[in-house]
């Protein structure tokens, strides 16, 4: 290779590093502009935390990619070079000839020299300087101190509220401590970093945890509620069970007495309103299915007390706003007849207790799946037998009668006839004459007369 093409192949290739240089400081400096501005919109906006914000520095590579790619097409033509060291070395078209023939002796002239290129960086390396720069003060800057409404929303009394609820939830002991103490930490959160920015994200996260709260307190009255209902028939079979006990046989009063320690063992597994209430010795005695007259006395006291305490939790969570008054009846339970599921125990000999509670629901009973089991008696169906109903036929002016009238009432007694009534009639126009104008005209009373005149003498307005 002639030193002619070795010049031309070292300054393209000089051409080429300065073109490339001259394009990333163009291309970086617009990136760190951008990149700088991000920051700056994303701190203020949404307070984007610094390490989420770094992600941006993956668009260096791409800038400089960019810039070689934009410099790799703006390079001139290799013909071009060789033409400008043509003419800058004076080689007089020589240069450009040795591209294209042989020089021979032509060869042996002075060689020419590869310019200076010269770049006046001053300007665009200021920029890539101010760029860098703006964006390590993007990262510098404090995201509150540009915040945009970081005014804090006022959430105080829904917050508190809140707070209220879940400590009483805490103090039933419907919520474990760790639940509590997670709440109310959020509702903490919520209070701090409530801000006029965005308010509605604010209520909305405040409404889902007043959903929470309910929720479980709704769901703590449904558990109290079938609680309230099991006491409430224990206590009124124990009582039952003391007052029927000189009606009743041995064998028929410890089955009985079977039958209720397992409704207690049962509501005691259930709930901890009774289990807190059965003392060591009356527990064993449900376990054994052996109950004295003193025990079953302690036993209708201790499902009272159960469902009084449940009554009481009922009355805090509807004070607190967490349950509504169809709820807080519900906790209260139901009330059954002590009496007159003795009685029925003493008449219906070898009757379960189970169908004796039974028979009281829809009387003040209980149950333990709603009204839907109730009986709905009526009393004894009628019975036709005995009646003494004459089938008689109605002359047709009483028939017509009898269908314009109205109901006034049934009476289970036979109808009467009334004897001073006279006979039927028919035959109304019997009496008219023939054409037009005629009519069977009924007597006008006295006391009817003036009505009846004014009545046709009225002024044709």
């Amino acid at each position: 290779m002639s030193h002619d093409e070795q010049l031309v192949g070292r300054f393209y290739n000089h051409l080429t590093r300065w073109f490339v240089l001259r394009q990333s400081v163009a291309a970086v400096t617009v990136w760190a502009f951008l990149w700088g501005t991000a920051i700056l919109v994303l701190k203020a906006t949404q307070g984007t935390s610094v390490p989420t914000l770094a992600w941006g520095a993956i668009g260096l590579p791409l800038a400089l990619g960019f810039a070689v790619w934009s410099a790799l097409r703006s390079l001139p033509d290799r013909n071009v070079v060789r033409a400008l060291l043509d003419g800058r070395g004076e080689c007089g078209g020589l240069l450009m000839a040795g591209a294209e023939c042989d020089l021979g002796r032509w060869q042996a002239k002075p060689a020419a020299e590869m310019p200076t290129l010269r770049w006046r960086a001053q300007r665009p390396l200021g920029f890539l300087t101010l760029a860098i720069v703006f964006v390590a003060l993007g990262f510098l800057i404090p995201a509150r101190s540009l915040a945009v409404n970081d005014t804090p929303l006022d959430i105080n009394r829904p917050a508190d509220r809140l707070a209220d609820q879940v400590r009483v939830l805490q103090e039933e002991k419907i919520l474990d401590p760790d639940r509590a103490e997670n709440l109310k930490q959020k509702i903490e959160e919520l209070r701090s970093q409530s801000t006029g920015k965005d308010p509605a994200k604010a209520l909305e996260a405040l409404d889902h945890l007043n959903d929470v709260v309910r929720q479980v307190a709704r769901q703590a009255a449904e558990k109290n509620s079938r609680q309230a209902n099991q006491l409430g028939r224990l206590d009124a079979a124990a009582e039952a069970l003391q007052k029927a006990a000189a009606g009743l046989d041995p064998q028929e009063a410890a089955e009985l007495m079977k039958e209720l320690a397992a409704l207690a063992q049962k509501a005691a597994t259930e709930g901890d309103a009774l289990e807190s209430e059965l003392g060591a010795e009356l527990a064993e005695a449900l376990k054994e299915g052996k109950l004295t007259s003193e025990q079953l006395a302690k036993l209708a006291a201790a499902a009272k007390s159960g469902k009084g305490s449940i009554s009481k939790m009922g009355k805090k969570l509807y004070n607190a706003k967490l349950i509504d008054a169809d709820q807080l009846k519900a906790c209260e339970g139901g009330q059954c007849d002590s009496d007159a599921l003795a009685k029925y125990l003493v008449k219906n000999k070898k009757t379960s207790l189970k169908e004796g509670l039974k028979d009281q629901e829809g009387n003040g009973g209980l149950g333990d799946d709603g009204p839907g089991n109730t009986a709905l008696n009526f009393g004894d169906r009628a019975n036709e037998d005995g009646t003494k109903f004459k089938e008689e036929a109605l002359p047709p002016s009483e028939l017509s009668a009898l269908k314009e009238s109205q109901l006034s009432g049934v009476s289970k007694l036979p109808p009467k006839r009334d004897t001073n009534a006279g006979a039927p009639q028919s035959g109304g126009l019997t009496g008219a004459a023939v054409g037009g104008g005629s009519a069977n005209a009924a007597p006008v009373l006295p006391q009817h007369r003036g009505a009846v005149g004014r009545y046709f003498d009225r002024p044709v307005k």
